[in-house]
């Protein structure tokens, strides 16, 4: 190397390094900048949380988007499969609709469409206990009170006269005002679509439809269609706001005797009518479930008091009371015959008939098990047509009230064909729920139920039972675990081999919420006395009422179980 190159080498290797000290401390700067951005707290998580934010309503808006579209082809399946029956699905959103203790009044649709008689009765709603309102959807005639959607309604006419001209501000007064909307549905007897689908109606046997001793056609219980037809108005009454559906009519015509004479039902095929009526509930509440409803039916106030299909209508207490969540008997006083619960005329005992009424309800739910809430109709209007009829104002619709509300039931239903309600009749809410108050209070001081029996009354009256073999008693106060229906029951005691003499009770405990009594007792089987000593009881409340398990060795020496069960409703 020469001096000249060694001149400038050196300084050129100076300034190289200089230069590539820089260019490398340009690139440590921009490093360090960038390491420095990362250093800054939640810098990298928020990115990342950012993106995951993206990707999770991505997410949610393909899931909407699929959702949205398994609807609309479930819609349009729907819609080929109902046809004319068709009614769209309910929104994917609904509000809340909690179960509410109703007490209400029944509106015709003529009353809701006069604007001034509408505003009169939600007053007296609003100003009393009252909290509910029962109003026609499909009328005793079978034609709506407002313009119907459905095609099948507008095919048969049903939209004929239609009192309401626009049930959505009706819907949206009621709401406002917190008055709780029921939807009255007249199944079965429906003459108008009886006249318009005659192959549907309950037929003659000499040929035509089948009509009642007023003229009136009823249609037939069999017939799927008019399950259907009901079911679309049902829904379509949830879509517009009705939060529950109450079948009325949800039978067969009465007097039986003579129906089953002249009249007969294509599609019967041997099933029984209540086994008729128990499927269309079934099926009912199937095809209303997502609706966001709650179901009743309206039946006779006998049914609770008689056992089985006794007037051949298709009610039967125990199969009504496990597909509805409300069953409203209809135990107006002047609904029941002479001598009724031991009354020459019951309607002129308003109390007394629905207290013993309202007894037989609540017993009838006891071995059942999740009954249907029991809400009953009581009678707002004087029976002229019975001999020794009382009349009806404010003291007889509160003394039948208050004989529900000291059974424990506080809510029900008030009957007045025209409309026409008592404003003194009703208390306040506040005046309501003290009563109601302290009607339980009184109950819980003296460990009654709701029949007025404590845990040791409910025993007596369980073995009273037992030692008359009286079935129904017995099974009311029997404590199976919900295992055994009343024809069984009653079929179990009738061939009972032994019976008890008598008992004694030896000792009483409680532990958590049962009574358990210990007790000697005397069984005689084959004429020979045996000696049961230590036997175990327990009582405990079911239904609202005080119910009796009975140990094994006990109940296996009166009798073996139905169906080989040797446990069938002891104590294990």
């Amino acid at each position: 190397m020469n001096l000249l190159t060694k001149k400038y080498a050196f300084p050129f290797i100076i300034t190289f390094l200089v230069l590539f000290s820089l260019a490398l401390a340009g690139c440590s700067l921009f490093v360090a900048v960038d390491e420095g951005e990362a250093d800054k707290p939640g810098q990298e998580e928020a990115g990342s949380a950012g993106e995951k934010e993206i990707d999770l309503e991505e997410q949610k808006r393909l899931e909407e988007e699929r959702i949205r579209e398994e609807r609309r082809l479930r819609e349009l399946s729907l819609k080929e499969e109902l046809g004319a029956f068709f009614v769209p699905l309910p929104p994917l959103e609904q509000t809340e609709n909690p179960p509410v203790k109703a007490r209400g009044i029944y509106l015709t649709g003529n009353s809701v469409g006069v604007s001034e008689r509408f505003n009169r009765l939600m007053e007296l709603v609003e100003a009393t206990e009252l909290n509910s309102m029962v109003i026609d959807v499909k009328n005793d005639h079978g034609l709506m009170s407002y313009r119907s959607e459905i095609q099948i309604v507008q095919e048969v006419g049903a939209n004929r006269s239609v009192p309401i001209s626009n049930i959505a501000s009706v819907m949206e007064e009621l709401k406002k005002r917190d008055i709780y909307p029921i939807a009255r549905i007249v199944v079965f007897k429906d003459p108008h679509l009886a006249e318009q689908r005659p192959e549907w109606a309950i037929q003659r046997n000499g040929g035509g439809i089948w009509r009642d001793n007023k003229g009136v056609a009823w249609i037939n219980p069999y017939e799927k269609k008019v399950w259907d037809y009901n079911i679309a108005i049902a829904k379509e009454a949830a879509l517009l706001g009705f939060r529950e559906i109450q079948w009325d009519y949800v039978r067969f015509p009465e007097n039986a005797r003579r129906v089953d004479r002249e009249a007969f039902y294509p599609g019967e095929d041997g099933l029984a009518k209540d086994d008729a009526i128990k499927a269309f509930l079934e099926y009912a509440r199937e095809q209303l479930e997502e609706y966001n409803v709650h179901i009743a039916a309206d039946t006779f106030g006998v049914i609770a008091t008689s056992w089985g299909d006794s007037d051949r209508i298709g009610q039967t207490w125990e199969k009504v009371a496990v597909n509805v969540y409300y069953n409203c008997p209809m135990i107006y006083p002047s609904h029941y015959g002479p001598g009724y619960f031991g009354f020459a005329v019951p309607d002129a005992h308003p109390a007394g008939t629905v207290r013993r009424a309202l007894t037989d309800a609540i017993k009838r739910n006891a071995p059942v098990e999740n009954p249907a809430i029991i809400r009953p109709w009581l009678q707002s209007f004087t029976a002229t047509w019975i001999p020794g009829h009382i009349p009806y104002g404010a003291r007889e619709v509160r003394a039948q009230i208050d004989a529900a509300l000291e059974l424990g039931i506080d809510e029900y239903l008030i009957w007045n064909a025209g409309n026409r309600y008592i404003s003194e009749a009703f208390l306040t809410e506040e005046e309501f729920q003290k009563r109601a108050d302290e009607y339980r209070e009184a109950r819980e001081a003296k460990g009654s139920d709701v029949l007025g029996r404590n845990a040791k009354k409910a025993l007596d009256d369980f073995m009273s039972a037992v030692k008359r073999k009286d079935w129904r008693e017995a099974l009311v106060l029997h404590g199976t675990d919900f295992t055994i229906g009343y024809d069984e029951y009653r079929n179990w005691m009738n061939s009972w081999s032994g019976g008890l003499v008598s008992y004694a009770v030896k000792s009483e405990a409680q532990e958590a919420d049962k009574t358990i009594y210990e007790l000697d007792a005397v069984v005689t089987v084959d004429n020979t006395d045996h000696g049961l000593a230590g036997q175990v009881f327990q009582v405990y409340k079911e239904n609202n009422i005080w119910r009796v398990k009975p140990p094994a060795e006990f109940i296996n020496l009166l009798s073996t179980s139905p169906n080989n069960n040797q446990n069938n409703g002891e104590q294990n």
